[in-house]
């Protein structure tokens, strides 16, 4: 005989409150399930997991996107299965906690002597009509590689050699600043291994509550992104790329940061606005197409940063 459960990942974020049920048959003896959500789901929880053969036992509550990502464990037992020794103890259940929990059998369940391959359910969490996050992306352009990036950007014919090199893209002509800023998003050293690969925070499109730091979401800002220490051991020009559509269609003209590891405590730089206020259609394969704006302090050198002794955090502060 086996039993079918119903397994439930329900999405309580206030702003879109949905679920999705996946059934898995239990057969022999007691199997793990790990369930969790893609990694490319824009839903930002927090999730609670229900199952049993009417998918109303509670397993998990509160989990978090990181949680649920890395999958939350839930073992379900066929009652008729040899492997069971009938007995009065209650089925056993899981308590949350902060930590990732590990379902724990009581002794009443005897493990096989071979081991039962681990399937994974991977619940989809379909988002509303309205995205509730956009991502932004974060370039770092370590002084290391300033000979690297220069030589790349002249070769190909673009006026713009790279911040590291004094050098900012062609504001005065749009046609030109749109090249400049596709050859450097195109370098091939964001994804050869020359550079740290680029990175990405989310946007989110409402806003309510706090992020992962502490720090609280506003829409159209971007959360508070974190560059672990030493993942460029030199300074380095940092440079946020935004969709214009992740914004809103706003500027992100202020970004908060702190490079001396506190993302709590934070200071408010003004974007230059001869950068900012121009877009350019990327076409390549870096990031995805669209059209974005570029978000930078440069010539100023607030956002020439050393990441070799400290972490460095970021936020989204205003937009106009």
């Amino acid at each position: 005989m086996a039993f079918i459960y119903d397994i439930i990942v329900v999405n309580t974020d206030p702003t879109c409150v949905n679920s999705v049920t996946q059934q898995y048959t239990a057969t022999g003896c007691p199997q793990t399930v790990l369930v969790k959500i893609d990694v490319g789901s824009p839903a930002l929880g927090p999730f609670d997991v229900y199952t049993g053969t009417t998918g109303t036992t509670a397993i998990y509550s509160a989990q978090t996107r990181v949680q649920m990502i890395a999958g939350v464990a839930v073992v379900l037992v066929d009652p008729s299965s040899p492997c069971i020794t009938p007995t009065p103890s209650p089925t056993p259940t899981v308590t949350p906690s902060s930590q990732t929990p590990t379902p724990t059998p009581t002794p009443s369940i005897t493990p096989s002597e071979t081991a039962t391959p681990t399937p994974t359910v991977t619940p989809t969490i379909t988002p509303s009509s309205t995205p509730l996050v956009e991502t932004a992306y974060l370039f770092i352009e370590p002084q290391s590689g300033s000979t690297n990036i220069g030589q790349y950007m002249f070769n190909n014919g673009y006026n713009f050699y790279g911040f590291t090199n004094s050098s900012g893209p062609t504001t005065s002509n749009p046609t030109q600043f749109n090249n400049d800023m596709n050859g450097y998003v195109s370098f091939t050293g964001w994804t050869g291994g020359v550079f740290p690969t680029v990175r990405t925070q989310m946007v989110p499109q409402v806003s309510g509550g706090f992020d992962a730091y502490g720090n609280s979401i506003e829409a159209y800002n971007f959360t508070t992104h974190e560059v672990p220490v030493n993942t460029v051991s030199n300074q380095a020009w940092y440079t946020w790329i935004i969709p214009t559509g992740a914004t809103n269609n706003l500027i992100q003209y202020q970004i908060d940061v702190n490079s001396f590891g506190n993302p709590n405590s934070m200071t408010t730089l003004i974007m230059d606005s001869t950068i900012y206020t121009k877009t350019f259609n990327y076409t390549g394969s870096t990031i995805p197409t669209g059209v974005y704006r570029v978000y930078t302090t440069f010539a100023d050198l607030s956002f020439y940063l050393d990441n070799g002794g400290n972490t460095i955090y970021f936020r989204g502060n205003s937009v106009i």
